[in-house]
């Protein structure tokens, strides 16, 4: 099955609302529905923030995107519980452990009824979705019939189509990922899985130097090393890796002052 990272996915997370942004315990007040199937005791709190965040979204939104962010959402969640109830998992169990797995269970519940409720969506990021998570043949043919027609107007949208296309047309991942850049340079710059596809990107077209500016950077984001590795990988000097890196700088500076040329980089 073709998947995509969740790291990658979870990237295009959570676009803010025009209206005034509540916090997630005015949410959950307001409506506790949409909190009360999450754990409450600490564990696993920054994933079930992006929950209750992306579902009030949704609720006050007609954008499938919003349900495209929950179910990613939910996804890291659910992985996250899965992971405290093993841990803490003792026998017998204590109540505030059963308490964790039975959240586990509520969170899996939530998730898998909203991918049953969402399959067969015309969503461009929920048709993706459905293909990389279930290796859905219909899904796939909507999402390539909206991008053929032009449809993937949206930023997040176009991260997506870059992300999908980037192993077999890197061409068109490039522009698409270009796009995402271009439209909020600084936004950009600190997402870390954005510019290591682009990197990679740049690589399969044999934009070495480019490909090295964006994936320093990347690294740089992660609090990853490997600077050493990564020009031993694309075949570059440790001189002309010095002077990349020196470029990198710029880039980032230029970035983050939302001034991105993609001319001055030969692309």
């Amino acid at each position: 099955m073709k998947s995509l990272s969740l790291g990658a996915l979870a990237g295009a997370l959570l676009l803010a609302g025009c209206q005034p942004q509540l916090t997630v315990g005015e949410i959950c007040r307001q409506d506790p529905q949409m909190c009360q199937d999450l754990n409450r005791d600490g564990w696993c709190r920054q994933s079930r923030a992006e929950v209750i965040r992306a579902r009030h979204q949704e609720a006050n939104s007609d954008d499938p995107l919003f349900l495209y962010d929950q179910l990613v959402a939910l996804e890291e969640y659910v992985d996250c519980m899965g992971h405290v109830s093993r841990i803490v998992n003792t026998s017998p169990a204590k109540p505030r452990e059963q308490e964790r797995n039975r959240y586990y269970l509520a969170g899996l519940a939530s998730l898998e009824a909203l991918q049953q409720a969402t399959q067969g969506h015309s969503s461009p990021a929920l048709s993706l979705y459905h293909w990389t998570r279930f290796n859905d043949g219909p899904a796939l043919e909507r999402f390539l019939e909206a991008e053929a027609q032009g449809q993937l107007a949206a930023t997040r949208l176009k991260r997506l189509a870059g992300i999908y296309f980037s192993a077999e047309q890197p061409q068109k991942a490039r522009e698409y990922l270009l796009e995402v850049i271009e439209a909020d340079p600084a936004g950009a710059r600190l997402d870390e899985q954005l510019l290591l596809e682009l990197g990679f990107t740049l690589e399969r077209l044999g934009q070495r130097e480019a490909a090295y500016l964006f994936s320093y950077l990347g690294q740089q984001r992660l609090a990853q090393g490997g600077a050493g590795a990564l020009a031993g990988h694309l075949g570059i000097g440790s001189r002309q890796a010095a002077e990349l890196r020196q470029q990198a700088v710029l880039l980032d500076e230029a970035m983050a002052d939302d001034s991105f040329d993609r001319e001055s980089l030969n692309l």
